[in-house]
């Protein structure tokens, strides 16, 4: 773990780059045989966030243009997601030719204010996941030629729960939504998107070692609650439970110097 305890204050540095200045779309490529089932938890998460209590937590990351990120995204499983049956097999090294095809292909449109989530699951096996990371994103420029498209990769915390999949680290079998595997890809996802959101071009804001804001809060969540079932969450959001890190929320709207901040949870605006 990287990251600072409730409490604790730890500093970002803002680097110069830009943040999301409106609100971004997310789109969503579910690669492999993620059911319907997956893939509803995972929307209606994605659905709820824009507005709540904890997308507000990045509402004090800034620019240099003086603006502030809206605390609001768009999303709309209807037409932001595609599903991809293995177009690259069972094997991939890299997400963003399958992201791509997706828009070449008209599946997703082509959105330089979106983020854009390749989604692998657990039967596909992907550079150093499970190994060296469990998501990663950034931004690219040979997804579509002349753009600049954020994008991230997350993969499914099945193919190794004990590396990825936040329900094992807090001793739990099951999950809010009877569904570890998309639950934990929730977590993931959140993680990424986030990320993106304060540092799409991983030139904003960072530590001075080299850590962005989810990463120094990575995998707490030091309040919790326990459902009916006796299953964890950190997060209550339109009456769906999830479990999810801390974000890291800065102490004030600045981008002078060293910003100290610490990482919240969501728990206390569980009612």
């Amino acid at each position: 773990m990287t990251g600072c305890y409730n409490g604790t204050p730890c500093d970002l540095q803002y680097h110069g780059g830009p943040v999301f200045e409106k609100a971004p779309t997310i789109y969503i490529v579910y690669y492999g045989s993620f059911t319907a089932k997956d893939k509803s938890i995972i929307n209606t998460y994605f659905e709820n966030l824009s507005g709540s209590a904890q997308e507000k937590i990045n509402t004090r990351y800034s620019d240099s243009t003086g603006k502030y990120y809206p605390g609001t995204i768009n999303f709309d499983a209807s037409k932001d997601t595609y599903h991809d049956n293995y177009s690259e097999g069972k094997t991939v090294s890299d997400i963003q030719p399958i992201i791509a095809a997706a828009i070449k292909n008209k599946h997703l449109p082509n959105d330089t204010n979106g983020i854009y989530i390749g989604l692998t699951y657990k039967d596909v096996t992907y550079g150093g996941m499970c190994t060296q990371y469990c998501g990663y994103h950034g931004p690219s420029t040979s997804i579509v030629k002349g753009e600049t498209i954020k994008y991230a990769f997350v993969g499914d915390p099945g193919q190794c729960p004990d590396s990825c999949s936040y329900e094992y680290l807090y001793g739990s079998k099951a999950s809010p939504n009877k569904d570890i595997d998309a639950d934990g890809s929730i977590n993931i996802m959140w993680h990424e998107s986030s990320e993106s959101l304060s540092d799409p071009l991983v030139n904003a804001w960072y530590s001075a070692a080299g850590y962005e804001s989810m990463d120094l809060c990575a995998w707490l969540a030091l309040s919790y609650k326990v459902d009916k079932n006796g299953n964890y969450y950190s997060v209550l959001t339109k009456g769906h439970e999830y479990l999810t890190q801390m974000g890291f929320e800065l102490n004030e709207k600045t981008r002078s110097g060293v910003v100290p901040g610490t990482c919240e949870n969501i728990y206390k605006n569980i009612h």
